[in-house]
Order: C-alpha cells, then sequence, then structure tokens
C-alpha cells in the first residue's frame, strides 16, 4: 500500500513539473508573437502582402493553438490535487507581459471604438453633455482634432454608451488625455484586476489557481481589451467582482458592482435575475434602480436623447452584425423584418431572465444561472455580436469550462474577415465555422451534463468556513 501511494505521489510529482515545463514553453512561444502583433511582417516576410486584419486571424489563429494546449494541460493532465503555485506564477507573469506587449498606440486595424471613448471624455471635460451633440455637430468643431476626430466611427450620430461608461470617460480623459497608450493602459489594470478577482474566486471555490489560464492567456481577451481598449476591461472586471461578493455572502454589495457593470455596457443586467432571491428581491432592486437613477443625474439636461445611439442600434439591419441564428431565421423566413426579430430576442431574454428570477437560487446555483443567461445573450444578441462581446462569457469558463464556448471565443475573431470582403458581406463560411460546432457541441455537452446528472441529487447548498467553500452539500 505504501509502494502504491509512493507511485503516484511520482507520477503526480513527474505530471505537475511535465506540464510546469510545457506552459513555459507556451508563454515563451507565445510572448513575441504578441510583442510583434501586427509588425510580424517585418520579421517574417511571407506575411508582408497580407492585409490587418488577414494577418491578425493568421496570428491569432496560431495563438489560439498555443492556449487551448495550456487549457488541456491544466484541466486534464495536471493532477488535481496539485498546489501549483509556481504554474500560477508562471501563468500571471506572462498574462501581464502579453498585456504590456499589447499596448501600442494604435489599435486602428481592429476597431475604432476606443476613439469614441476619449471623445466622449474631450466632451464632458470641456462641459458639454456628450448625449446632445453628435461629433459631426457644428456646436463642436472646436473640439475637433487631427487625432481622435478622424478615427471616430459614426460622426453623425449620438453616443451610444449608457452614463456609467460616460464617468468613466471623464474621469480616464482627465488622467490621460488624448493618450491612446494611457487609455489602453487603464483598461490593462482593471483586467489584471480581474485576475486577482479570479483567483480569490477560485480559491473561495477550492479550484486550483492555475485555472486562471483560461481567461488570463485567452487571446480574444488579450487583443480586445490590451490591444483595442474596448470597455469590457472595466465591464468585465466588475461582473467578476459581483460574482465573488456574491459567492462570499456579501449579496448588495454584489448587486451594486453588478448595477455598476450594466451602467457601463447595458447587458450585464440581464444577470440581476440570477443575483436576486427570495428575501432580497425588493431591496436588490431597489439598489440597482437608485444607482442607475444616480448615475444618469449628471446628464439628465439631455432629455429624450438620453438614449442616444440605442434605438437606431437596434432596428436598423445595417448595425447588424455576426448573428448567426438570426441570420438563420431570416433565411428560414424571408418575410421576417429584422426590427421584429430584434425584439423578439430581447423579449425570449426577458422571459428567461425572468424564470431565473423567480426562481430559489442557492449561492453556488446563482453563479451559474449568471453563466447560463450571458451564454443565452451571446446566442441571442439582438443587434450585433462583435467579438469583444464574448469576453463577458470567459470569466464564468474558469468555474464552468465548456469545450464550446472556449472554441467560440477563438472562432469569433473570423467574423472581422467581414470587412475584408469586396463588398463588405459577412462570408457564409465564417458563420459555419463559428457557430454551427457551438451550438452541436453546446447540444452535446447539455446532453452530456443531463445523462451523468440522472439520478443524483441536485447541489443545495455550499458549507462556508471563514468565507471560504469547504464543501459542497448535496
Amino acid at each position: 500500500m505504501d509502494m502504491e501511494r509512493r507511485d503516484h505521489k511520482s507520477t503526480a510529482d513527474f505530471r505537475c513539473w511535465a506540464v510546469f515545463a510545457a506552459t513555459l514553453t507556451l508563454g515563451v512561444l507565445s510572448a513575441p508573437i504578441y510583442w510583434l502583433n501586427f509588425r510580424i511582417d517585418a520579421v517574417v516576410p511571407i506575411f508582408f502582402k497580407l492585409s490587418g486584419i488577414k494577418l491578425y486571424v493568421i496570428i491569432f489563429i496560431f495563438l489560439s493553438a498555443l492556449y487551448f494546449t495550456g487549457v488541456f494541460l491544466v484541466c486534464k493532465i495536471l493532477p488535481v490535487e496539485a498546489k501549483s503555485r509556481r504554474l500560477t506564477g508562471i501563468i500571471l507573469f506572462f498574462a501581464v507581459i502579453f498585456r504590456i506587449a499589447l499596448i501600442v498606440p494604435d489599435p486602428a486595424a481592429l476597431s475604432n471604438d476606443m476613439y469614441r471613448y476619449m471623445w466622449d471624455g474631450r466632451v464632458q471635460q470641456n462641459g458639454i453633455n456628450p448625449y446632445l451633440y453628435p461629433p459631426g455637430a457644428d456646436e463642436l468643431i472646436s473640439l475637433r482634432d487631427a487625432t481622435i476626430y478622424p478615427n471616430i466611427n459614426r460622426k453623425d450620430y449620438p453616443t451610444l454608451y449608457p452614463a456609467g461608461a460616460q464617468i468613466f470617460f471623464r474621469i480616464f480623459y482627465s488622467l490621460v488625455g488624448d493618450s491612446v497608450t494611457g487609455f489602453k493602459a487603464i483598461m490593462v489594470f482593471f483586467d489584471i484586476l480581474t485576475l486577482l478577482v479570479l483567483a480569490a474566486l477560485l480559491r473561495s471555490w477550492g479550484l486550483n489557481l492555475a485555472r486562471l489560464i483560461i481567461y488570463a492567456w485567452n487571446p480574444l481577451v488579450l487583443f480586445e481589451i490590451a490591444y483595442s481598449g474596448h470597455l469590457e476591461g472595466i465591464t468585465v472586471f466588475l461582473i467578476t467582482a459581483a460574482l465573488y461578493l456574491y459567492t462570499t455572502r456579501k449579496k448588495m454589495a454584489a448587486i451594486f458592482m453588478l448595477t455598476l457593470s450594466a451602467a457601463v455596457k447595458l447587458y450585464p443586467a440581464l444577470l440581476l435575475a440570477a443575483f436576486l432571491n427570495r428575501g432580497s428581491r425588493l431591496k436588490g432592486m431597489i439598489i440597482f434602480s437608485f444607482t442607475i437613477i444616480l448615475l444618469y443625474l449628471p446628464f439628465i439636461g439631455a432629455g429624450t436623447k438620453l438614449s442616444g445611439f440605442l434605438p437606431v442600434y437596434l432596428n436598423n439591419p445595417y448595425e447588424s452584425f455576426n448573428l448567426g441564428l438570426k441570420y438563420l431565421l431570416m433565411g428560414l423566413m424571408p418575410g421576417l423584418e429584422y426590427r421584429v426579430l430584434s425584439w423578439l430576442f430581447i423579449f425570449v431574454l426577458a422571459i428567461a431572465g425572468l424564470v431565473v428570477f423567480l426562481k430559489h437560487k442557492e449561492n453556488i446555483q446563482a453563479v451559474r444561472y449568471g453563466y447560463m443567461l450571458t451564454g443565452l445573450l451571446m446566442i441571442l444578441m439582438p443587434a450585433s455580436l462583435h467579438p469583444w462581446y464574448v469576453v463577458s462569457v470567459v470569466p464564468f469558463l474558469v468555474i464552468y469550462p465548456s469545450p464550446a464556448w472556449l472554441l467560440f471565443t477563438c472562432t469569433v475573431s473570423l467574423s472581422y474577415l467581414k470587412y475584408t470582403s469586396p463588398q463588405g458581406i459577412m462570408p457564409m463560411w465564417v458563420l459555419l465555422v463559428e457557430y454551427l460546432p457551438l451550438f452541436v457541441m453546446l447540444s452535446a455537452e447539455f446532453l452530456l451534463s443531463r445523462n451523468k446528472g440522472r439520478g443524483k441529487p441536485a447541489v443545495t447548498d455550499v458549507n462556508y468556513n471563514n468565507g471560504e467553500i469547504m464543501e459542497i452539500r448535496q
């Protein structure tokens, strides 16, 4: 018996060292690619004739292959009982290196959204309500420059971003001004905070900290936050903080953090249904409503213009981007109006939220419901599913690794190829590569979970000790 234990320990130790060495190698291989990013054609001449987006897709696929290898090693090869502090340290070290490498001045190769963030911050810094005038309005001529203004999308439309985002824009502009690098550095700062909160969340669940690799090394997260400077840097941090606070039974603080995330990007409001439970629903809804109203008060002078570009965004088919299920339904029912289908999706999401809202949820179940609602939102996104929206799913994958969603975080970046097509139309093969594996694999995962759980009692409670989950009782 003692010999068997020693053999088991020896095998486990070898596997730990093998995973550590392999992960270190993967980090060393990935780092120079992140550092070179779109400048890689200067080192590898074969890429010289590729456009920015086509080059990005090739880089992204290669980095994703390295990433999936790392995730497989941590989730499947690393022994469950392994402490792996050194491995976690390596994962965090390279996570920071990758992010710093992508803080380069120009994000225009993928998205110009960050320039709109900076413009809205500049408008507010000059004492003007950002909801009153679009960038192209005569009233804002004096604010135009040769760096930020030319890169803004939709110059003739008012801002799309809600009050929480606007407050962050003003704070960030007061800190870094027109510095693209400075703005992206702030987003990376929040993203690193997300890593720390995820580590605390994993520890509270009693899970291996090495699973941080699922978020820390995800190429979609890295490029969309560190390179393009998208608001998901803040939004995902606030969602993750809300999940941690809820898990450690600080429920009202969790709802406040979730409200802030909804005030930045709107869609996290759907998760409120997972956070509200019997005995706390009224109080939670009051906190949510009061906080939203408070954040909008500085902009109340805009009156009916407070909705900004949102109505156009939801109703205009020209704003549609990368919607697999919606394209499928419109193809099957050609007479179905885009606007009607958009509101139908919103209605279905609302019904799903209501069902979750009315359920009695134990602490651990609320996080899973939040994951399910976020995934449903990605599938039923009513207007556009840009790659950076999918970043909000990734923190949940650290707790609930899903091959379907992990693969989708890679394939969704193929949607950028729409901008390289001659007519600006999404190639059908891209939609098939994105959505067919997602739907098939999600269906398979659902059936497997049903069969695996058949005959077993559901999780009903969690035993806490000093804020840590010690045992899941069934």
